[in-house]
């Protein structure tokens, strides 16, 4: 089976984690590949596009939605509350290149900046992350040796937050 079409196989079955109400994760999934290139993008209602050799088409299914009790990256979760407001995957594996990924989370935590970047500091440290401070964020490499660079900002009770993994 070619990856784009295993790319489909594994996306679909997000779909079922929606509420029903609108409130989903937008998402975008891009796979490039000796195959051919793959993507699946969706919106925060559910309507995705798919396009990948051979195939070519839209749905509307129930939305995904992504928060805090969905969300663990190498044993590190979000704050309490929060939801992954948009979610992009992009991954490139055509032989006689290196490989690469990069996945980037969006997210929305009920809290002021300084309190969320606190609890990322103490998830960072208890999951072995290599890290620095970065602004009101942190760049640095997982336990598994990719790099990562969360960055945070926020107004008053909520922060808005982007953490990228990956090349």
């Amino acid at each position: 089976m070619n990856r784009a079409a295993a790319l489909l196989l594994i996306a679909l079955p997000l779909a079922a984690c929606g509420d029903g109400e609108g409130n989903g994760t937008a998402m975008s999934i891009d796979a490039i590949s000796n195959d051919g290139n793959a993507s699946i993008t969706s919106d925060a209602d559910g309507r995705f596009t798919i396009k990948a050799p051979g195939f070519e088409g839209s749905l509307k299914l129930p939305p995904i939605q992504i928060d805090a009790a969905d969300f663990d990256v190498n044993g590190m979760r979000l704050y309490p509350g929060s939801t992954v407001t948009g979610f992009n995957a992009e991954a490139d594996d055509r032989m006689g290149q290196r490989d690469q990924a990069k996945a980037t989370f969006r997210f929305t935590s009920p809290a002021d900046a300084a309190t969320v970047q606190e609890w990322f500091r103490e998830q960072l440290a208890a999951n072995d992350f290599e890290f620095q401070a970065d602004g009101a964020g942190f760049a640095g490499m997982t336990g598994e040796g990719d790099r990562f660079r969360l960055e945070l900002g926020g107004q008053g009770d909520q922060t808005r937050g982007t953490l990228t993994i990956g090349e």
